[in-house]
């Protein structure tokens, strides 16, 4: 089994040899790793261009390219005195190889530093070879004693890759999150509520029109509210788009319903006490008692809009 850095007779591994080991892992990965980053773009470039055959020219290439780094790894292992050079170089290169991969197409959201996708490509090449190797080095036993050689920077490398992509999903959950409560707290007028037991808040969108909240029922069917900016309400007014072709309106106890060429009400206008618009938009196609769930819409009530990112964000 190929193994890490040896042991002195001291009991403690060469310096030299973890020295080299380390410097492999926090500058040779990293650089390795933007050797697939080009590759990718290559090829991106050459599909776009219309010529994808050029493609299979370059498998020899990134071959022998990948061969050539798993070498300098296993020459300067080598000669830094580490125990079996080979298994070492041919992980840091592997995962050189598949981290960006993983970065790229299954964790785009674990952005740690800025600069874009290569900086950081390259910053958790280095941070997953240093704790895998890091994992082997601590690993290490005495000379009489079976030797794990690189199974535990196998096992660390192969669980933190793993955890990327969930990783991400945390990281973009919490992104969408922030900026609810951005788009909350900071609209600059009152918000219409939809205050009615079968519905509950689930998402926010800030639109060119206003702020839409979307509600679900216990089906999970939505339905949005959408809150008119000032600008809309007063410009547009509540018959906005009312003489469009295939649009017809008609007034029902100072609101406003909206039908379009499927019959079924596709919104519902009204105002709210301080003259601003609100409206209530089911899904396309589906018949709503949009008169009868109006009833249930008010503007938040002060401090309200703590608990509306609560719901949200739940």
């Amino acid at each position: 089994m190929d193994g890490v850095p040896p042991r002195a007779p001291t009991g403690r591994p060469r310096a030299a040899a973890v020295g080299a080991t380390l410097a492999l892992c926090l500058v040779g990965a990293p650089l390795m790793s933007l050797f697939p980053v080009g590759v990718w773009d290559t090829a991106r470039a050459l599909t776009m261009s219309g010529a994808g055959q050029g493609i299979l020219l370059l498998a020899p290439v990134v071959v022998g390219v990948v061969l050539l780094m798993f070498w300098i790894g296993y020459q300067w292992l080598e000669r830094s005195g580490a125990d079996h050079p080979a298994t070492s170089a041919a992980l840091v290169t592997a995962t050189a190889m598949v981290t960006p991969a993983v970065v790229t197409f299954l964790a785009p959201e674990v952005m740690p530093l800025p600069g874009g996708t290569t900086v950081n490509t390259a910053f958790l090449t280095g941070v997953v070879t240093t704790l895998g190797m890091g994992a082997s080095i601590l690993a290490q036993r005495p000379p009489d004693r079976w030797q794990p050689g690189v199974l535990p920077a196998l096992a660390v490398v192969a669980a933190l890759l793993t955890a990327l992509p969930g990783l991400s999903d945390l990281v973009r959950a919490h992104a969408a999150d922030e900026r609810s409560r951005a788009q909350i707290m900071s609209y600059g007028q009152t918000i219409a509520v939809l205050d009615h037991p079968d519905w509950s808040p689930a998402q926010v969108h800030e639109v060119h029109e206003g702020l839409r909240l979307t509600y679900r029922n216990a089906q999970g069917a939505p339905l949005h509210v959408l809150t008119w900016d000032e600008g809309h309400s007063t410009k547009a007014g509540i018959r906005a788009g009312c003489d469009f072709p295939g649009t017809w309106c008609r007034d029902l106890e100072g609101m406003v319903v909206v039908h379009h060429s499927d019959g079924h009400p596709s919104e519902l206008r009204t105002y709210l006490d301080d003259g601003t618009v609100a409206s209530l938009l089911p899904q396309p196609g589906t018949a709503a008692d949009l008169v009868e769930t109006s009833r249930a819409l008010r503007p938040e009530q002060p401090g309200e809009r703590g608990a509306l990112v609560e719901s949200v964000t739940a």
